[in-house]
């Protein structure tokens, strides 16, 4: 395994505690959790809502509110509360790459050995930033690049430029390689919309080449969400982009997989294993996963919010009275507040 090869039984560990626990989602594991009710040892930060781009997909594009910095002591202050964190996800809505003490609060984590995960769009990532991302180590890096075409791209990503954008992806895999480095493991994500899904087989020939021949897969997802703003670009995937894509893929040497973040036949909120994996907005406010954002319901995530852990600290949030009935509800199959909008489970309104 690549993980123990280059970095050691403690990572390794990790590594296998989160594929473990996390994807094999067999009942006996779902029962397991609700009975041991761990301290959470998986987490994601936002850790600024500030971003240069106005992506017609994107929830921020339609926010009114001033955009915020986490500050970095306060960054340390949520992180040294899990003393047994395996995993991090750094990717809110926003641009993380903005954020003055970005790096700082990688190295951070990566003194605390947590496998660190990302998604950027590759727009601020030029040689400097590739080198220091690479020497930090990483372990996952996905880039957000959902389009094949300079046109398509840019009417997404408002405010973008593909040719930037390319050109930093093919340096990063160029430096990695000149580096000798085996991370981080970079993967390409494509959230399919209207305006891009007669993209896809062209988009995995894109791919093949940026890479320079390193092992990548391709995640292919819808938009997790439908709102007023975005409604319009919501489509379904057709059978036969699937196969074109999975035909490219054999062509090109890519791997395909297709995200199941919303399923069309959603399992019972009974099956929900993602409170187990808090997200912790800039302002500090605790939602139970990732899975209600991109709704563009961001002042509905507060008031629903498990509490603040600028205020409080977070064992006493996990243990409070919010969370406890947030895990009543859903092992009993019921569909608590903050789920309301799921995009995973069966919500109140789909019951």
């Amino acid at each position: 395994m690549a993980t123990l090869r280059y970095k050691g039984i403690r990572y390794a560990y990790n590594y296998l505690h989160y594929h473990i626990f996390w994807f094999a989602r067999h009942p006996l594991i779902i029962k397991l959790l609700y009975l041991l009710d761990g301290y959470p040892q998986y987490l994601e930060i936002e850790v600024t809502t500030r971003c240069n781009l106005r992506c017609v997909q994107c929830e921020h594009t339609y926010w009114s509110e001033p955009a915020i910095d986490m500050s970095f002591d306060n960054f340390r202050h949520i992180i040294d509360q899990f003393p047994r964190l395996k995993w991090i996800g750094l990717t809110g809505i926003g641009e993380s790459f903005m954020h003055r003490d970005f790096f700082n609060m990688l190295e951070y984590v990566k003194k605390k050995r947590a496998i660190v995960e990302l998604f950027d769009t590759f727009y601020f990532i030029d040689e400097k930033a590739a080198r220091r991302l690479i020497e930090i180590n990483i372990e996952n890096f996905f880039v957000s690049l959902d389009a094949a075409t300079k046109q398509t791209y840019e009417a997404l990503r408002v405010g973008s430029d593909w040719n930037r954008v390319t050109e930093n992806v093919r340096q990063f895999f160029r430096i990695k390689k000149e580096m000798g480095a085996f991370f981080p493991e970079m993967n390409f994500h494509y959230i399919i919309n209207k305006l891009n899904c007669g993209e896809v087989a062209r988009y995995v020939e894109l791919v093949s080449e940026l890479a320079h021949g390193e092992d990548v897969t391709i995640f292919f997802s819808q938009m997790l969400h439908r709102y007023k703003e975005t409604d319009g670009l919501y489509t379904t995937v057709p059978e036969q982009t699937i196969a074109a894509a999975i035909e490219a893929g054999k062509k090109h040497g890519v791997k395909i997989t297709w995200n199941l973040d919303v399923p069309t036949d959603k399992p019972p909120m009974k099956n929900c294993i993602e409170w187990t994996m808090p997200f912790i907005f800039a302002t500090g406010d605790v939602i139970p996963c990732c899975a209600g954002n991109e709704a563009n319901r961001r002042d509905f995530q507060r008031e629903t919010s498990l509490g603040n852990i600028f205020n409080q600290n977070f064992r006493e949030i996990w243990r409070g009275r919010r969370y406890k009935n947030l895990k009543t509800m859903l092992k009993s199959g019921q569909c608590p507040p903050p789920c309301g909008n799921c995009c995973i489970y069966k919500s109140r309104a789909e019951v």
